[in-house]
């Protein structure tokens, strides 16, 4: 589905999330200020947890979206348990950051509870991971379906199974030639109260610095603070650069927010909206 656009999408996420690995997970403000980083550019990351990465590396979430991706090779469908297999082998040997999602989801498959069985963690990196399931859905109402089960894969978080139903229906909506912000405004309605009122303060924020809204939604990893803060940048920022350097130098979780922002911009506009550094990211 949307063949044409596919490598683009996921170009863009990946190349969003090598640019994020500079900076992050770094939440001082004041560390942010003073990092030796070229926000123009990819950049070593700067903490611990991600140890043994280098300039053009990904986080362990564009790891995963690799993953995925390379799981999905020569397939025509998405078979969740076939795919909970392949990662849970993956991780044995997997050097990145093992987060509390991803540990907690291997002790799932380990005690073998029912697939998918991924752990309650509440944060959205693993809607940055959508677009790879476009190459194996074949209609509106099976993409939809697959990003559920990958959700339910590694994040099976009542919360996190609504933004993720959100972000992929807007995503379907802007690859149909749609605008960003009527789309997400079109959307609204159809979602709990909750999921609104991050929209509503997501936008009540767009003419305000983006750093310090960030800080002010809280830049961790929760959903109740990433959604707020993507709908901010996507309702702030007409282009792709402009809006994932303020969300990197605001620091915390922002490869996930990029990860989700990152495929809306170029399906709304063309790959062209990357700069072409930030595509020059270590494809291993």
């Amino acid at each position: 589905m949307y063949d044409e656009k596919y490598q683009d999408l996921l170009q863009a996420t990946l190349a969003a999330d090598s640019y994020c690995l500079g900076a992050h997970w770094v939440y001082d403000s004041d560390e942010l200020k003073a990092l030796d980083i070229d926000w123009e550019a990819l950049n070593a990351p700067h903490v611990a947890w991600h140890e043994g990465k280098e300039k053009g590396d990904f986080t362990h979430y564009g790891d995963q979206l690799r993953m995925l991706e390379q799981f999905l090779k020569e397939k025509d469908t998405f078979d969740v348990s076939a795919y909970m297999t392949y990662w849970r082998n993956e991780m044995q040997t997997f050097k990145g950051y093992m987060d509390g999602a991803i540990k907690d989801t291997m002790g799932n498959i380990d005690k073998k509870l029912t697939v998918p069985c991924g752990s309650n963690s509440g944060d959205m990196s693993v809607i940055g991971r959508m677009v790879a399931l476009l190459k194996v859905s074949h209609s509106k109402e099976d993409f939809l379906a697959n990003t559920a089960l990958l959700a339910k894969a590694t994040h099976n978080n009542p919360q996190v199974l609504e933004a993720m139903h959100f972000f992929s229906a807007l995503l379907l909506e802007v690859l149909e030639s749609k605008d960003i912000r009527s789309s997400i405004l079109t959307l609204k309605p159809l979602y709990s109260q909750e999921i609104q009122g991050y929209i509503e303060a997501g936008i009540a924020a767009k003419d305000r610095d983006t750093v310090t809204s960030i800080a002010a939604f809280g830049s961790a990893c929760p959903t109740e603070f990433s959604f707020p803060s993507t709908i901010h940048l996507l309702f702030k920022y007409n282009d792709y650069k402009t809006a994932l350097i303020q969300n990197a130098m605001s620091g915390g979780d922002s490869a996930a927010r990029a990860m989700v922002i990152a495929p809306l911009f170029v399906a709304q506009y063309s790959l062209d909206v990357v700069p072409k550094e930030w595509l020059a990211f270590n494809a291993g």
